[in-house]
């Protein structure tokens, strides 16, 4: 738990400095981490259970752009703005639900058939059964 702790700490000072910039109609770049954010209108209609939510991501196809991948919990949490509320992103994403977002990281490594959902209204983070339906926005790493 000390260790996860720490992870969020880290997470919240990295989203202090992070550098937002829309790179498409469909696609949000942080230039502080050098990843690619899907925001198109998916992020907030598609729920998906943690396995489809994986096979979607790799999948995806957004202006071109492949090789999306479902986003770690650091990943994922870098993007929680703590000074803002319901939602807690950040106004460069366009396409904004509050609600729980899938990550990769799982819970008790994998044998609880849990993994962590980051709450885009609070900002915090949970573990769901990977066979409840959660939303998605897939990240690509440049």
């Amino acid at each position: 738990m000390r260790l996860l702790n720490a992870l969020i700490i880290v997470g919240l000072l990295s989203t202090a400095n992070a550098q937002l910039t829309q790179e498409s109609d469909n696609i949000i770049k942080d230039s502080k981490t050098n990843y690619l954010w899907q925001d198109n209108k998916a992020v907030t209609t598609n729920k998906l259970n943690f396995k489809d939510a994986m096979s979607y991501c790799r999948n995806l196809e957004l202006d071109g752009v492949k090789g999306w991948e479902l986003p770690g919990f650091l990943e994922l949490f870098s993007i929680v703005n703590p000074k803002l509320y319901n939602p807690t992103l950040s106004k460069e994403f366009q396409h904004i639900i509050p609600g729980n977002y899938w990550s990769t990281k799982t819970f008790g490594h994998g044998t609880s058939k849990e993994a962590f959902v980051i709450d885009f209204k609070a900002g915090g983070f949970n573990r769901m059964k990977m066979t409840d339906a959660y939303l998605v926005r897939c990240v690509k790493k440049l």
